[in-house]
């Protein structure tokens, strides 16, 4: 392991420097990927809609449905890979991922490492871009990758608790470019931070009970379907709905108007999981939780409905 520490000799300041990172294919494996996984969930919903309604039909659905959070994390991370950028100023290092910016003061940098890095072991959830992760902590130190090529071919920004990896393309231009604006020194004093000004949702999905409420929720829309489809081939054409108050049929319908009640489950899942995002993103965590909790209560109404009416 070598280091590197601040010894260029002052230059004239520049302004903001972007560097791209070196090229990384993953990201157009990522865009081919999830681009071919779209058309055939498409050619699977016509495929749906012209089918009858079975349980073969619904096993078509939940495909579909489940296939939606692998896309969004695979559009995810290659709209993170297109966007990857180190932009430099005197100030800070600045690391651009899709919605979100690590910023790295000049100051708290204590020194530039290169040619080691902790184990990795590879995950298909981290792709693509394998080299953008979290590696974990070692003696209260963590470690972080935002690069483009394995971590021993990067070199590593140290702070006081945490070592971060960058791969810029132009890399000696990086390094003499951050010897000079730390020789120059900051025009203001920043924090290493985090900021996520385009997509507030991404830090709330971090949180494992809202993960879990969101998944309980698209769970009980399937549950609901699920009980509708496999039942539906043996429902009588015309079902009663509803009996008045000498218990007699006063409301007889088509069976196809049972879809309105996992309608009205998917409905509640979609409102509210919308609503609770807009919530927890003005941090009013609580009342996400409540209004996703609220989902599964409607969820399980729905199905005590279908349930009394297909019996």
């Amino acid at each position: 392991m070598t280091t590197q520490t601040f010894s260029a000799p002052a230059t004239r300041g520049r302004s903001l420097m972007v560097f791209k990172p070196a090229p990384d294919r993953s990201r157009w494996e990522g865009l081919a990927v999830a681009s071919g996984a779209l058309l055939c969930d498409l050619a699977l919903l016509v495929w749906l809609l012209r089918r009858p309604v079975d349980g073969v039909s619904f096993l078509l659905l939940s495909l579909v449905l489940l296939s939606l959070p692998l896309l969004i994390q695979i559009f995810y991370r290659t709209w993170g890979a297109f966007t990857l950028e180190y932009w430099l100023d005197r100030n800070a290092v600045r690391i651009r991922w899709a919605a979100a910016c690590l910023v790295i003061p000049l100051p708290a940098i204590e020194q530039i490492i290169s040619d080691g890095s902790p184990p990795i072991r590879r995950s298909l959830r981290f792709w693509p871009a394998p080299f953008v992760r979290p590696l974990g902590s070692d003696n209260n130190v963590s470690w972080e990758l935002f690069a483009s090529r394995p971590p021993g071919q990067c070199f590593w920004l140290q702070t006081a608790g945490a070592l971060f990896a960058i791969s810029p393309a132009e890399e000696k231009e990086f390094l003499a470019a951050l010897q000079e604006y730390n020789r120059l020194g900051p025009s203001h004093i920043l924090s290493l931070c985090r900021e996520r000004p385009g997509l507030c949702a991404v830090a709330v999905l971090e949180d494992r009970l809202s993960r879990r409420l969101l998944l309980a929720g698209l769970v009980g829309a399937l549950l609901l379907f699920a009980a509708l489809f496999f039942a539906y081939p043996s429902l009588p054409e015309r079902l009663i709905f509803h009996y008045n108050a000498a218990g007699l049929p006063d409301s007889i319908r088509p069976k196809g108007a049972l879809f309105l009640l996992p309608a009205i489950g998917l409905a509640a899942y979609l409102v509210n999981s919308v609503v609770g995002l807009w919530l927890a993103c003005r941090g009013q965590r609580t009342g996400a939780y409540l209004l996703w909790g609220s989902t599964l209560s409607v969820q399980l109404l729905s199905l005590l409905a279908l349930f009394s009416l297909i019996r």
